[in-house]
């Protein structure tokens, strides 16, 4: 604060003000200049006072509210002692984060009372309430005022009352209130109010006999409504939400929460639905300081398609027990097969088709962790199509020792008991299946890894030593179709693992284009060495072949898993290069490909059989971005194979991105694999083309969606198409989506929202369907505002 010496314009801060009027009345006849001077002398030698100039500031000032200090600023002031002080003239009065302000000003020092007329105003904690007087005492921060209106900044609230009743405690009264979100002039909705209590410690507000107008037409009415002006939680009926899906027809969502407790809350949800009946949603959240969770249950009481009761049931669960020991449960259940892909309202959810059911038991130190843990499953079958079902690890204890730098070395070691079984495995005739699994059995398996990695400024060198050991027993074998090899009860194996991983960096600078631009040429070779062991002798758990990709190159062993260990002796060369822009940092062309050699034939088989496969390349794996087009993207990976002589697979695709808000997107996805004979839905030969888009028609209309062509099968697999509008104070959007979620059978799902901002959203929302489809979409609800502390200083 700062003195200004044109019209006499002063800032005099009093300190502890409330004892003596005369004090006070002293203060203001010397802040109020050369006029008073003469009557200041009258009494000046006889206050006793404490006069301190405040000319910047002072950031760490306490924010108490039972700070005292009273600051106050005026072009002229003028006192009657031991009565009233008055202020004139764009006439300001602050005191503990409140301040007041208006054309005339008068403080009663025996009512602690300050009077305001002409464009009077108070503001406090970012609400501010304006009108013609007011009426205000300051240590009670209790007032009232008449014919005023108000604005609540953080979430651009505004609205008027016939009568302001400020109650302390950030408590607010109105009488016959309006409020809306909407700038001033812009009346696109509104809630009228006979009486409106704001609770500003607990951010909410109450109202009674409430009127929503939407447009200037009532839509809804309540005798009595609450909404929240913060982020705090308040129990109570949150905005219902309508839909309609070709699943289960037309649905209502009336949900009800119940904030039982800081850390405790609980959400039903009743949802009637027009072709399904009647579901009732459930979910309670709990977090306490050493254990917390979610715990979902939904129930369809009975199913008028099925003539069944039909649930889902979801717990997650982690919590420290005693000595650092942690406990985590992640149990999902369903009632039957075909619920997920009957009641997700999304793809991804719809081909879910196997739900944990896990608990564990964990412990961790600085250098070491373990866990034991029980690993089961549902595993679904919709339509009764096969799937195939994972083995159930009842129990399994694992232990992990890591060594980042001993000596530069860096130790790695992972021990691991297992009891494993398994079910029977179903085609799409029910009819038990086996080829791939083995029996029940247990496995013991211990891996340990020594590496010294090296480095240099412009190289880096990593040899590796891995030993791989595991033994099985108690194994529940047969003959399986697969060679007629018998599954030994009692077995192990024991195999060394060495790789080598090797590489350089080249820079330097050149002009591409114009642009100064740091070139790299970045060359890597990876070689590894396994000697064969045969393993058809031995139970398969948990192995799969790995998908080839540019990350599978570098690795040693072509399986997932710890049932089988390929074979190898392999080099991988990769060759990689990045043009950087100077300026910037930023890559705006990356190119990579690479590939495997072997020097010897592959033995180890997935299966119960061995295999002499002599195809010593692999396939050649190139990607590349490109992006020196301002505002636009390319991308293009490809999968040549030497086996086939042909591409095998290869996603390309090109982005623009000019703005917020705008993005379109244009994919092409091709897999080939003619050893995959599968039906078309489960197969992994595909060719799509995959474009997404949101778009600006106007200004504030924006068109959305996505067409998810497969040309292979001539049909769409996912298809969505939307508009989102934003007019200030509201938004509305639509989409209608359309997808394949199982053999034969679609989904349609029709969204329409109305959100008010500020207040809440109606209907059903279709952001999270829009944010899957489209890549880079970004929803035009406005973001909350953090509230700084100088934020909305008055």
């Amino acid at each position: 604060m700062t003195r200004l010496t044109q019209r006499r314009k002063l800032v005099t801060r009093v300190v502890n003000v409330t004892p003596v009027a005369a004090s006070i009345a002293a203060l203001f006849f010397v802040a109020a200049g050369s006029a008073v001077h003469a009557e200041i002398s009258a009494y000046g030698t006889a206050l006793p006072i404490n006069l301190n100039m405040a000319r910047s500031l002072d950031v760490n000032a306490s924010t108490n509210t039972d700070d005292t200090n009273i600051y106050l600023r005026s072009h002229q002031m003028h006192s009657i002692p031991e009565e009233q002080i008055i202020l004139t003239d764009e006439a300001e009065v602050r005191k503990a984060g409140a301040v007041l302000k208006g054309d005339k000003i008068t403080y009663t020092f025996s009512k602690d009372e300050v009077y305001a007329q002409g464009n009077a105003l108070v503001a406090r904690q970012g609400t501010v309430f304006e009108g013609p007087e007011l009426t205000y005492r300051l240590d009670a921060e209790s007032g009232s005022m008449p014919n005023a209106k108000f604005r609540y900044l953080p979430n651009n609230v505004r609205g008027s009352s016939d009568e302001v009743q400020l109650l302390g405690d950030g408590n607010v009264k109105m009488c016959n209130a309006m409020i809306t979100t909407c700038k001033e002039g812009d009346n696109s909705w509104w809630i009228e109010a006979s009486t409106l209590d704001i609770d500003q410690q607990e951010e909410t507000a109450d109202g009674r006999n409430a009127r929503l107008y939407l447009g200037g037409v009532p839509i809804f009415a309540s005798p009595y409504f609450t909404f929240p002006i913060g982020e705090k939680r308040k129990s109570g009926f949150l905005t219902p939400k309508m839909g309609a899906n070709s699943t289960f027809g037309f649905n209502v969502e009336i949900p009800y929460y119940w904030n039982i407790a800081p850390n405790y809350d609980y959400t039903m949800v009743l949802k009637p639905m027009s072709k399904r009946g009647f579901m009732l949603g459930n979910q309670f959240r709990y977090l306490q300081p050493t254990f917390g969770g979610q715990l979902d249950y939904d129930i369809l009481f009975h199913d008028r398609e099925t003539k069944k009761k039909r649930y889902s049931l979801a717990w997650k669960h982690t919590q420290r027990l005693w000595g650092g020991v942690g406990l985590g449960v992640n149990y999902q259940r369903v009632s039957d097969d075909n619920y997920i892909s009957d009641f997700s309202t999304n793809l991804r959810q719809s081909s879910e088709d196997v739900l944990p059911q896990n608990v564990w038991l964990s412990y961790g130190k600085t250098y070491w962790s373990a866990s034991l843990g029980v690993y089961k499953n549902q595993t679904l079958r919709p339509d009764n199509e096969w799937t195939e079902q994972p083995y159930e690890k009842i129990p399994e204890f694992n232990f992990r020792a890591y060594g980042a730098d001993v000596k530069g070395f860096s130790l790695l070691s992972n021990f691991t008991a297992t009891r494993f079984r398994h079910g029977n495995n179903f085609n799409y005739r029910g009819e038990p299946i086996g080829r791939t699994r083995s029996g029940d059995g247990n496995r013991v398996m211990l891996n340990s890894t020594i590496s010294y990695p090296m480095m240099g400024s412009y190289w880096f060198l990593t040899p590796s030593f891995e030993y791989s050991m595991a033994w099985y027993g108690d194994i529940t074998g047969r003959k399986y179709n697969s060679g007629n090899v018998d599954i030994y009860k009692n077995s192990h194996r024991t195999i060394p693992i060495f790789t080598l991983d090797s590489g350089l960096v080249f820079e330097r600078n050149t002009i591409v284009l114009g642009r100064e631009t740091e070139q790299t040429l970045e060359p890597r070779l990876y070689y590894a060495y396994i000697p064969y062991r045969a393993q058809n002798h031995l139970p398969n758990f948990d192995s799969s072949l790995a998908d080839l990709n540019f990350a599978q190159l570098f690795s040693p062993n072509r399986f997932i898993g710890y049932d089988r260990i390929s074979n190898a002796n392999q080099l991988t060369a990769a060759l990689t290069t990045r043009f950087i822009d100077s300026q910037t940092g930023k890559d705006w062309f990356s190119a990579t490909v690479g590939q495997r050699y072997h020097f010897t034939d592959e033995k180890v088989d997935i299966y119960w059989n061995e295999i002499n496969r002599k195809n010593l390349k692999s396939d050649i794996i190139g990607m590349t971005e490109f992006t020196l087009i301002k505002d636009w993207k390319a991308e293009l990976g490809v999968q040549y194979s030497t086996l086939w002589k042909k591409f095998s697979k290869t996603t390309a695709g090109v982005r623009y991105n000019p703005a917020k808000y705008s993005n379109i997107g244009l994919y092409y996805r091709y897999n080939y694999d003619p050893t995959d004979t599968r039906e078309a839905f489960y197969n992994s030969n595909i060719k799509q083309l995959d474009l997404s888009f949101q778009w600006p028609v106007t200004r504030d209309l924006y068109a959305l969606g996505r067409y998810n062509y497969s040309i292979r099968d001539k049909k769409v697999i996912d298809s969505l198409i939307g508009l989102e509008y934003r007019e200030g104070c509201w938004i509305f959007r639509s989409a209608i989506q359309r997808y394949v979620r199982s053999a034969g059978r679609t989904t349609t799902n029709f969204f329409f929202e109305l959100e008010l901002v500020g207040l809440g959203a109606f209907g059903s929302s279709p952001i999270e369907a829009l944010q899957q489809s489209i890549t880079g979409y970004q929803p035009l609800s406005p973001r909350p505002i953090e509230v700084g502390r100088y934020d909305y200083y008055e």
